[in-house]
């Protein structure tokens, strides 16, 4: 019988996205110790694109990744798929564990990808643990497509 995966309703294309933005949020959790701002990676016909959200004086970063989560429920027509990351906690088997969270969302799809990978900082650096796990598939974020 073959394997089901949460990946196979979605296009190489989006789940390159997912995970190039995983790579880029893990890269991001190194910068600053507090957490970095949240973004989204946007794929369309005409490339990638990159958004950060700043909400207020952009200290409070569940403000920032509430703006993100608002402004992500339009996008533009031709965008084919929406990732929005933040920096948080994860707790995986009792033990609670720094992470970068990515919600993936391929447009027209039913549901998302919702994915965190733990990670580790010693003397500054940080070091991924483990594989990302997902962790749900979240009704899709993006709401309308203008255009």
């Amino acid at each position: 019988m073959p394997r089901v995966s949460a990946f196979d309703d979605i296009s190489r294309a989006s789940e390159d996205l997912i995970f190039a933005a995983l790579d880029y949020a893990v890269e991001n959790a190194g910068i600053s110790p507090a957490g970095f701002t949240p973004f989204a990676f946007f794929d369309s016909a005409s490339g990638r694109g990159l958004t950060r959200y700043v909400s207020g004086d952009g200290s409070n970063l569940q403000e920032c990744q509430d703006a993100g989560r608002a402004a992500l429920q339009t996008v533009e027509a031709g965008v084919t798929c929406v990732v929005l990351a933040w920096d948080g906690y994860y707790t995986h088997q009792g033990e609670r564990s720094e992470a970068v969270f990515v919600e993936g969302y391929e447009i027209g799809q039913d549901h998302g990808l919702l994915l965190a990978q733990r990670y580790t900082r010693t003397d500054g650096a940080v070091r991924p643990v483990g594989n990302p796990a997902l962790i749900g598939r979240p009704d899709p974020l993006v709401h309308r497509v203008t255009g």
